[in-house]
């Protein structure tokens, strides 16, 4: 049993096929798939959800560089009126890989403090994307987050002083399908112990394929044998372990 903890589900590149893509990910040994969507997308989320129930789950959030007050707003009203099927807020955080402006920056860090603010009072696990920004990130989790919150770092990418930190906050590591060919990733796998590890595809990103433009669910499957090799234990235990902390972490039906 395997689940993907955050894909994109409602891209285009799956919207002729989405049928095929979640059947291959059931003969993959998937259980669930949870799609991260932001308010835009949110409509096609729905009738795909509706259309995979007890399958797909979805999270709502806001990508940071697109974080300013108005769409603040907009995404919180979005969380209001959904909040019982939404699974967590996010993904919700800070990227400084594509905003380089320090008021942008600024901008950023004052809405992920919103959003952390929001999650609590709503009792919602949050989803946090960090690109270039671990510290930053890291401390504003560290000085924000509620003590009964739950943070899963989606593809985590951070050094090992991070990795620690993250740790020691109990922080759920999310590993994606690029820990086949990326050392970044496979350093995470290697240090982050099982009980706090998700598997992720972010698909339709990061393919693990070579020369597979468009990544999927069903790729789980390869990650996760990747995963168990690299910690030298069996397939089975990552599998058991990954699955029973995303089911804890979205309180999925399952």
């Amino acid at each position: 049993m395997l689940i993907d903890s955050h894909c994109h589900l409602d891209w285009k590149s799956f919207k002729d096929e989405i049928v095929k893509v979640i059947e291959r990910a059931k003969k993959n040994d998937l259980i669930a798939a949870v799609t991260s969507t932001i308010g835009e997308e949110i409509t096609e989320t729905l009738k795909i959800v509706e259309r995979f129930p007890n399958f797909v789950y979805y999270t709502l959030g806001l990508h940071p560089p697109k974080a300013t007050d108005q769409a603040f707003n907009i995404t919180r009203k979005l969380i209001l009126k959904h909040q019982k099927e939404i699974r967590a807020i996010g993904e919700v955080g800070l990227d400084y890989y594509w905003i380089k402006d320090e008021r942008q920056r600024r901008k950023q860090q004052e809405i992920f403090i919103k959003f952390i603010k929001f999650a609590n009072e709503l009792e919602k696990p949050l989803v946090i994307h960090v690109r270039k920004a671990d510290d930053d990130a890291l401390k504003i989790l560290e000085q924000t987050v509620n003590e009964s919150q739950k943070v899963l770092l989606h593809c985590f990418s951070g050094n090992s002083e991070h990795l620690q930190r993250a740790l020691e906050n109990k922080f759920l590591i999310s590993v994606p399908t690029s820990v086949v060919n990326r050392k970044v990733h496979k350093n995470s796998a290697k240090r982050t112990p099982l009980d706090f590890m998700v598997l992720e595809t972010d698909a339709p990103f990061l393919s693990p394929i070579p020369n597979e433009n468009r990544n999927e669910p069903a790729n789980i499957k390869i990650s996760c044998q990747k995963v168990a090799e690299i910690k030298s234990v069996s397939f089975k235990e990552v599998a058991e372990k990954t699955t029973r902390n995303a089911i804890n972490f979205f309180d999925l039906d399952l």
